[in-house]
């Protein structure tokens, strides 16, 4: 496994932690882990299309798809980071 891979699984794991402790405590968990999916999701295609724009891409793929529905925009951001840090914003 790749390090870039690796750091991906870290933050996917703990941002999944920390949201199921916040929807836990919240009294409508489905609905918050639905409009979370939903804000990840949209803000995934939100930098699809501002990349033209931008110069900062994300590719839109299963992987990608499944890490913003299951972590909303933080996971988003971790992606963004991530392609950052380890490769420089490179296509």
């Amino acid at each position: 496994m790749g390090g870039q891979t690796t750091f991906m699984i870290i933050c996917l794991i703990i941002s999944a932690v920390i949201m199921i402790s916040v929807f836990a405590k919240s009294r409508h968990f489905f609905r918050c882990l639905f409009l979370s999916s939903l804000s990840g999701i949209g803000s995934l295609f939100t930098v699809s299309i501002l990349s033209q724009m931008t110069g900062v891409t994300l590719g839109i793929n299963p992987v990608t798809l499944s890490v913003s529905a299951l972590g909303g925009i933080p996971s988003v951001i971790a992606m963004l980071a991530a392609r950052y840090f380890m490769l420089g914003w490179r296509a």
